[in-house]
């Protein structure tokens, strides 16, 4: 007998849709052969770019002034293979189209990245001061090779090398930008945002970074300015990436904000010189000074992984406060919670890690920065030592915190302050899963699970722990699984809603996630967990009920897994996948929009 549990997730869309929108299509079989050759500088509300994947990366350096509507954003996006391979967009070698003769400065831009966003400033007519490029989204692309030691042909036909500050997308000025389900990578920089003096025209808004890859990037040497991310705008968000080391030698940070209203959450973060920057703004501070929770930054949900044997790696993880200016420094609270941080080091390696860095200006009257701790795992295996501060500022330690025993308060020098408002709960085993091989959810027997404590309202209505990040680029709901949420970034699953059952021997052999994005165009991942090993039939159907799909049919062991599904050769509408396992099976719904 079938045992059939079916979940309908009826979804109501409503769009306002630009009747003359345009899709333009690159690749092989297609209108346009190369992505230079589209019509880039008439893009407008609603139109698509699709680049199709092919064996040869493509070489073209965009200009992109244009301009969507929140409605109608202008979207170009990758067309994986029947693999899920992205498409490969290179700098190597790559070349400036000559509908971009004079877009680009000679001088100052044609350099600095594959994608550069700007306003024209240069071929009448001009874009006036209060224009900026916005409503763009990126996505399904992998993105590569701009770094100094590559080389373009730029507009008159000579060959030259990138900017050490190059950047695989480089926005000059942007609002309302969104970069999602990209592989950025081997760059000098992967995505760079600016801000500058002059007024709103040169702000930039509104900067979404979700489900990428992001690594490798940065310049093998001690300069430090290069970074998988750097973000200065009004308002950025960042969000369920992979976040890997960057570049050996190295030394720059894995992200790097200048940013007013941070949010950095539900992410895999691995070491660099710096895990997490969090600065003071360096363009257009008389607007972004002034901008709501510019003080401060929330950091929620994200895993850190700091391995201090493989280069780089952080010796001052977490800095807040400012690099350059103290006048315009981040003065306000680090709001750090359910964040899982596993550090590994040896004094061979380094002496100590310092956790966090709050720049001390030496003036009692300007020095104002805190970090608050709620319900975080702060582990660490090896001899390196654990320190918590380096500078000034003040910890504070807020709601239970799962910390390891063998700690210093204070680096040598140090003038910052601890408080235990929560005594931390010290031990030598947070009972993680198994960190040698990057699984830190928890075991039963952890003393993490279930004990966190509630946190502050302002929180909860604002910036409330809904999700958790999944291995890789993924997210899921965080789900109560017990009397209490769990320290850290990770719940323990041991629960199912159906019973108290461990993973190993559960009521039903898998769970099967909704798949993201729903509604899509025209990709999608549908994601699952199976408690036990066994013959897996994920099989998708259209409305007849007729099979359109199989992208699994094969036996897997236990753990999670992800199928890509590419309906890029289909019509829009409504569709059923099913999940089988064994004689028990889940359908769920999805919709494709086109």
């Amino acid at each position: 007998m079938i045992a059939m549990r079916t979940r309908w997730i009826w979804v109501f869309v409503i769009l306002s849709v630009n009747a003359n929108a345009a899709v333009y299509s690159v690749g092989p079989g297609q209108p346009y052969e190369e992505l230079g050759s589209l019509p880039w500088m008439t893009l407008a509300p609603g139109d698509t770019v699709r680049i199709h994947w092919r064996s040869k990366p493509y070489a073209s350096k965009i200009f992109l002034r244009v301009s969507g509507t929140p409605e109608n954003p202008i979207v170009i996006r990758g067309i994986p293979n029947e693999n899920g391979d992205l498409p490969v967009l290179s700098g190597e070698n790559a070349t400036t189209d000559p509908q971009f003769i004079g877009y680009f400065s000679r001088q100052w831009t044609e350099d600095l990245g594959l994608f550069l966003i700007h306003r024209n400033t240069r071929v009448p007519p001009v874009d006036e001061e209060s224009y900026k490029p916005k409503h763009i989204i990126f996505e399904y692309l992998e993105i590569t090779g701009v770094k100094p030691s590559n080389t373009f042909i730029d507009q008159d036909g000579k060959t030259r090398n990138y900017n050490r500050f190059s950047s695989a997308i480089h926005a000059l000025e942007v609002e309302n930008l969104t970069i999602r389900y990209c592989k950025i990578h081997d760059n000098a920089q992967g995505i760079f945002t600016n801000t500058n003096d002059g007024g709103e025209g040169y702000i930039s808004r509104n900067i979404l970074i979700e489900y990428n890859e992001i690594w490798g990037n940065g310049n093998a040497d001690d300069n430090g300015i290069e970074h998988n991310i750097y973000t200065q705008a009004a308002g950025t968000i960042i969000q369920f990436n992979r976040m890997g080391s960057l570049r050996p030698g190295s030394r720059g940070a894995n992200i790097k904000d200048r940013s007013s209203g941070t949010i950095i959450r539900y992410n895999w973060i691995e070491g660099s010189a710096r895990l997490l920057d969090l600065v003071e703004t360096e363009g257009g501070w008389r607007i972004i000074l002034n901008e709501p929770n510019y003080h401060d930054v929330y950091v929620y949900g994200n895993i850190f992984v700091n391995d201090m044997t493989n280069d780089p790696f952080g010796v001052n993880m977490i800095h807040f406060g400012f690099d350059n200016d103290p006048e315009l420094a981040k003065r306000g609270t680090l709001y750090f919670y359910h964040n899982t941080i596993f550090i590994k080091g040896d004094k061979e390696n380094f002496w100590y890690v310092k956790v966090f860095d709050v720049t001390d200006d030496n003036d009692p009257a300007t020095t104002e920065g805190r970090v608050n701790l709620y319900n975080n795992i702060v582990h660490k295996e090896g001899t390196t030592q654990l320190t918590l501060m380096r500078d000034g500022g003040t910890l504070y330690f807020y709601a239970n915190n799962w910390l390891y025993e063998d700690y210093d308060e204070l680096g040598y020098g140090a003038t910052a302050e601890i408080n235990y408002i929560v005594n931390p709960i010290l031990g030598s085993d947070p009972g993680f899963t198994d960190a040698s091989a990057g699984d830190f959810t928890l075991t039963r027997s952890s003393p993490a699970v279930d004990r966190s404590h509630s946190l502050p309202a302002h929180i909860v209505s604002n910036y409330p722990l809904t999700k958790e990040y999944v291995k890789h680029a993924d997210s899921k709901d965080r789900t109560l699984s017990g009397t209490a949420f769990d320290l850290g970034a990770l719940e323990y699953e041991g629960v199912t809603g159906l019973g108290n059952e461990d993973n190993d021997n559960p009521i039903i052999p898998f769970q099967l996630f909704d798949n993201y994005p729903n509604p899509f165009n025209p990709a999608t991942t549908i994601a699952y967990r199976l408690f036990q090993p066994g013959w897996v039939e994920l099989t998708v159907y259209n409305l007849q009920g007729m099979v359109v799909a199989n992208p699994v049919s094969e036996y897997q062991e236990a753990g999670r897994h992800s199928a890509f599904f590419n309906a890029d050769h289909l019509p829009g509408g409504v569709y059923f996948y099913r999940l089988r396992v064994g004689n028990l099976s889940e359908v769920k719904k999805m919709v494709l929009l086109k």
